[in-house]
């Protein structure tokens, strides 16, 4: 017969097995590593005037699927040469603006944080600090597209136009370098026509802003 000793050693040795078995399969020691950092605002992209306020969000992205906000762990950085934004402190994520230079000039925030393997992981967003001048033209579908892939000759391209992070697609005149390659049909709508490349123009009406974008065709 086994010893009571014998019983209570053969008991906490399978308590203890049991235990073990239960966190490898759950993943009880195992932490998750983080792989990538993005980082995102719910607001526009511009602090247009002195005094402005974007609240930035910084979400980690780890290797078993999980995200998990940081923004409050992360250690946030600016590449700002001209000191135009104050990260804030107290509030981590928040950028103000020190000054709103015409036309805008853009500065870079970074969101840094260490993964449980050692390495530093970061994202970045770019803000606009002031008004700018400048159209950001956008195509749905790129600045590279396949004409065979798109449904060949005829097929619509359609364009935007923002300005400060404001749409202003409406107020928006678009014109093609290259009609022979895209053709604007009517508005924001082009219509692809061959293979090449062309600069597509947004000049808006309500302000002067202009921009470009260059897209080439392939077959």
């Amino acid at each position: 017969m086994l010893t009571a000793k014998r019983k209570l050693l053969l008991l906490t040795s399978f308590t203890l097995l049991m235990s073990l078995g239960w966190a490898g399969c759950h993943g009880f020691f195992v932490k998750p590593t983080l792989t990538g950092i993005t980082v995102t605002t719910l607001q526009a992209t511009n602090l247009p005037t002195q005094g402005s306020t974007i609240q930035l969000m910084a979400t980690g992205a780890y290797d078993d699927g999980s995200h998990k906000n940081l923004s409050g762990v992360a250690t946030w950085s600016k590449t700002d040469p001209q000191n135009l934004v104050t990260l804030s402190t107290s509030s981590p994520g928040l950028v103000t603006a020190n000054a709103a230079p015409n036309p805008g000039v853009q500065v870079t925030i970074q969101a840094a944080a260490q993964s449980s393997n050692g390495s530093v992981v970061s994202g970045t967003i770019t803000l606009t600090v002031g008004q700018s001048s400048t159209l950001t033209i956008s195509s749905s579908r790129g600045s590279t597209i396949s004409l065979s892939g798109a449904g060949g000759a005829g097929a619509t391209v359609t364009f935007s136009a923002t300005l400060n992070g404001t749409d202003v697609t409406n107020s928006t005149t678009f014109t093609s370098s290259s009609p022979s390659v895209i053709a604007i049909t009517t508005g924001s709508t082009g219509t692809l026509q061959a293979t090449g490349t062309t600069t597509i123009t947004g000049s808006d009406s309500s302000n002067g802003a202009s921009g470009t974008l260059q897209i080439t065709v392939n077959p």
